[in-house]
């Protein structure tokens, strides 16, 4: 009798955790803070376009000193308009198939800034080469102050990064685990 209660009551407080832990994130939305900060609730973004393919991903073989080409890393360029309260985002060197459509959505945590960049032609025509892209989305309704940006599939500390837009209205981040799609 007792090993029979003692299982329920741990089942129950397991339970009733999960239900708290799920009830909070439910309650944090998109608009929530995941970095202790105020709930920021008047961001949005704007798919702005992509490049057309700037070439084979892997390189073209052509340097003059028969060296490999070197694979370029993806990286951030940003630039912040304080007067009209944007900032542009160039997610630049993704790799893609060469048939690609590349887009990149854009959502808010709090002051966090998560993208993703993804293929968003669903025909499954596929090309036998890869290439990379340039990708530019708009964030409006930003302030002068810190906001945090990373990929939206990591969860690792190291691929949060820093826009201090108070102090620096351009910058470039890069992300540790981020090489493309």
């Amino acid at each position: 009798m007792k090993k029979t209660l003692l299982f329920c009551g741990i089942f129950a407080i397991a339970a009733f955790n999960f239900m708290s832990c799920d009830d909070e994130d439910e309650n944090n939305g998109d608009n929530s803070t995941n970095n202790g900060g105020a709930t920021t609730s008047n961001l949005s973004a704007e798919f702005v376009g992509a490049s057309d393919c700037l070439g084979n991903a892997l390189g073209d073989g052509t340097r003059a000193d028969g060296a490999d080409d070197q694979i370029k890393i993806p990286f951030i360029a940003y630039k912040y308009d304080s007067a009209k309260g944007e900032v542009e985002l160039n997610l630049e060197n993704v790799i893609f198939n060469c048939a690609a459509k590349p887009k990149m959505d854009i959502t808010f945590s709090g002051d966090t800034i998560i993208f993703n960049a993804y293929n968003s032609d669903t025909s499954g025509v596929m090309a036998k080469c890869i290439c990379l892209f340039n990708l530019t989305s708009k964030v409006k309704g930003v302030e002068s102050k810190v906001y945090y940006i990373r990929p939206i599939n990591s969860t690792d500390a190291e691929d949060v990064q820093v826009l201090e837009l108070s102090q620096k209205e351009e910058g470039v981040v890069y992300f540790q685990n981020f090489y493309g799609f």
